[in-house]
């Protein structure tokens, strides 16, 4: 049963015979081939290329369209000293565009500046106030780069002024084309450009390239940077570009990145596209995700000491800023989620959230509840919100958002990701209008995790010259993934919980004498429903731990499959909406008043039942998982249960309004007290004020409405004309013949068993039935 509700997809287990006779003919090993010849590189030439660390793949930069044209408009603007402006983007991959071809420029000698947008005063993409502010200082002659494609009122009013435009830009086409001087893009439909996957940087490269009249190797490692964070595929001339990029990065001579490569610290030599990814990226992206991303090109090209330290100063400073924002409007769209438990598309939108970080906001929430997510910040004047949309499964943004388009004032985007304005006036009727989509398509929302795995290993085979050998395969990226390998036939040697808050989960896997340590970040909570000595099947990446000159195998955990049965402690009475998330599973509920308000709110896939509808229940093998809602309220139906379900993954959630524990039992002695009354005070009114006796007598109100139930029950007590008085007529009797004490007898028992117990004890009381 697997812990990531993920499905396993073992892609081949066979290696071929023709992989094996190039693995002899290349020295290298026969898995390493087979892995290759699955992403597509066949012959031994492309092999080698492929792995090769010194690139050879570079296409004709005069292949593109408008090539040679923007050349020679570039080489006469600067022969005549014409004033050029680049006009970039504000994200990293236009931050590296506009430094590639700024420092190109400057080194033919060019009078050039560039200006980056800001986000929150231009907006996004060429605008005609800041044509005009630089036409009135003598530019005649503007490059968009990362951006123009779509510009054309913008690009057709600056040419209108005896401007000239060259457009570069990798963006998807529109139907018609800008009006500009020349439009360079790899995927002209005029054009021949054998790969169309480059980044904005990537085409500025390209540009550098044939103005420059060779390689430019010195600009690899700008480009590689954008490349990277703009998250194209990272294959044919891109691989080429991030491996070029990649071994000048790590012998760098810029001093802004070496400045900003001290603080991350980051050590020369192991600077991977990993590190550029995940922490040198973000920095450039939060200039512009909070204001103004025009110093992070003078990090790239700047050669003074002062200014490259303040331009990382203020990186770090503003992705420090970005990370708090984005973890404090986590926190409270999160409290927004609750309301909206039983929607099928969330939309979260709240005033003073910053419009910058709404999509790694909805990124981070489609993770934890697996649902779309629209997270919109109402700005301050309240009429609009604006924001980002993330998807999940097969459900596609683009198409429900057409469907909502009249409740929309602006909306763009694809499949998965998507940026829209909606007034505040009509965030009511959009609601009602993608939850009305969602509902008419609940097929969208129905998708399996599916993990591939490249190849089955033993753990006798996980060693360090393995793993080395994969770093040919590098870099990872889009279209050239990280391969994910199983391991099987191991047991849990050691578990231990990490990080401040204990998050993370690092485990000593063993397999007779070999051994191997695995890490999975953020899943600490795994550690509770895993065994000591389990025999597990684990799948993850390969890496080399390396400490104390010591190199040492490592998998950094995808997910893990145990044989027995997956229990997950929620045990809580505060129901969050990731409680009513889980797909297929089959929610016990106990308590009447509770089944439709879990019903209506669970995942479509679902479906709620009593304990004892569970275990008559013949399609039990159609739920994967069975979620404990509320505290069993039967020890014998428990029982049962614990006998005939077949379902291995368990949720306890175990939600009691009123516990049992809590409130109490009342003892014989306030049994005794309430009767003495009685017996000494005839005709006590039964009425609104009976808690007043209760009160007198010092016992709480609910274990004193028990004792009077348990008297009515044994029929020691009356009522006369309202009144309470005992039964003349009673007899002595044991309390605990009483049917009702003895239901909260075993309430009490199942509660501390649900509730109070060790969640070991109240695994090992599921699964191996102990009494």
């Amino acid at each position: 049963m697997s812990f990531a509700n993920a499905k396993w997809d073992l892609i081949n287990n066979e290696i071929e015979e023709s992989s094996k006779e190039i693995a002899k003919a290349l020295g290298l090993s026969p898995l390493l081939i087979q892995i290759c010849r699955r992403r597509g590189y066949q012959t031994e030439e492309q092999i080698q290329e492929f792995l090769s660390s010194s690139p050879t793949l570079w296409h004709d930069p005069y292949l593109m369209y408008d090539m040679e044209k923007a050349i020679q408009r570039i080489q006469q603007a600067i022969e005549t000293d014409e004033s050029i402006l680049i006009f970039g983007d504000y994200d990293a991959d236009g931050i590296t565009s506009t430094a590639v071809l700024y420092e190109t420029l400057e080194m033919m000698g060019a009078q050039v500046e560039y200006y980056l947008p800001n986000r929150f005063i231009d907006g996004y993409g060429p605008n005609i106030r800041v044509f005009e502010e630089y036409l009135e200082k003598g530019v005649s002659l503007i490059i968009t780069v990362d951006c123009g494609i779509a510009a054309h009122e913008s690009v057709e009013w600056a040419m209108s002024q005896q401007c000239d435009v060259i457009v570069t830009d990798h963006h998807e086409i529109p139907p018609v084309l800008p009006k500009a001087y020349a439009v360079i893009h790899p995927r002209h439909p005029d054009g021949e450009y054998p790969f169309g996957d480059l980044s904005g940087a990537g085409v500025a490269f390209k540009l550098a390239h044939a103005l420059l009249g060779e390689l430019p190797v010195e600009l690899a490692e700008i480009a590689c940077i954008g490349t990277i964070a703009d998250l194209v595929s990272l294959t044919d001339e891109n691989r080429s570009l991030v491996k070029l990029g990649l071994q000048q990065l790590n012998q760098t001579e810029r001093i802004g990145l070496s400045y900003l490569f001290q603080e991350l610290q980051l050590i020369p030599g192991s600077i991977d596209e990993k590190t550029i990814g995940f922490q040198v990226g973000p920095c450039l992206n939060a200039l512009g995700r909070l204001g103004d991303a025009t110093p992070g090109v003078a990090l790239f090209t700047t050669f003074d000491d002062e200014v490259a330290q303040e331009v990382v100063t203020l990186m770090q400073q503003e992705n420090a800023k970005r990370k708090q924002i984005v973890d404090d409007i986590t926190k409270e769209a999160l409290e927004l989620a609750k309301a909206q438990i039983d929607h099928k598309v969330l939309v979260l939108a709240q005033s003073n959230w910053h419009e910058g970080v709404l999509g790694i906001v909805a990124s981070r929430i489609v993770e934890q509840l697996q649902k779309p997510t629209i997270v919109l910040g109402i700005q301050s004047d309240g009429l609009m919100a604006k924001g980002s949309a993330r998807s999940c499964a097969q459900f596609n943004l683009y198409d429900a958002l057409s469907y909502c388009q009249e409740t929309l004032a602006k909306f763009g985007g694809h499949h998965m990701a998507a940026g829209l304005s909606v007034e505040t006036v009509m965030l009511p009727g959009f609601m009602e209008a993608i939850e009305t989509y969602a509902k008419q398509h609940p097929e969208l929302l129905e998708d399996e995790k599916v993990i591939p795995i490249e190849e089955a290993l033993s753990l006798s085979q996980v060693n360090v010259e393995f793993i080395d050998s994969l770093q040919a395969l590098k870099p990872y990226g889009t279209n050239n993934a990280e391969p994910i390998f199983k391991i099987s036939n191991i047991l849990v040697g050691q578990k231990q919980k990490i990080g401040a808050q204990q998050q993370h989960l690092k485990l000593t896997l063993n397999s007779e004498q070999n051994q191997l340590q695995a890490l999975i970040f953020n899943k600490g909570e795994w550690a509770d429903s895993l065994n000591l000595q389990a025999e597990v099947e684990v799948i993850g990446t390969l890496e080399i731990n390396e400490w104390q000159q010591n190199r040492l195998p490592q998998l950094m955990l995808k997910d893990i499959s145990v044989k027995d049965a997956l229990i997950f402690d929620w045990r809580t009475n505060k129901i969050r909406p990731e409680h009513l998330s889980v797909k297929k599973a089959a929610y016990l509920v106990e308590r009447d008043a509770l089944k439709p308000l879990v019903s209506e709110r669970i995942d479509t896939s679902s479906k709620v039942f009593s304990m004892e509808e569970w275990i008559k229940e013949e399609k039990q093998e159609d739920f994967n998982s069975i979620v404990f809602f509320d505290c069993p309220q039967s020890k014998e139906v428990i029982q049962e249960f614990r006998k005939h379900s077949y379902t291995q993954k368990m949720y306890i959630i175990a939600y009691t309004p009123k516990s049992i524990m809590t409130m109490g039992i009342p003892t014989r002695e306030r049994f005794v007290a309430v009767y003495q009354y009685l017996k000494t005070h005839s005709n006590v009114p039964y009425n609104e004020k009976t808690g007043e006796l209760a009160t007198y007598l010092k016992i709480p109100l609910d274990q004193f409405k028990v004792i009077l139930k348990v008297f009515f029950e044994l029929k020691f007590v009356i009522i006369e004309n309202g009144c309470l008085s005992l039964n003349p007529e009673s007899t002595s009797m044991d309390l605990m013949q009483s049917t009702l004490m003895k239901q909260l007898q075993e309430e009490l028992w199942l509660e501390r068993v649900f509730i109070y117990s060790q969640f070991s004890e109240l695994t090992n009381w599921l699964t191996n039935m102990e009494e």
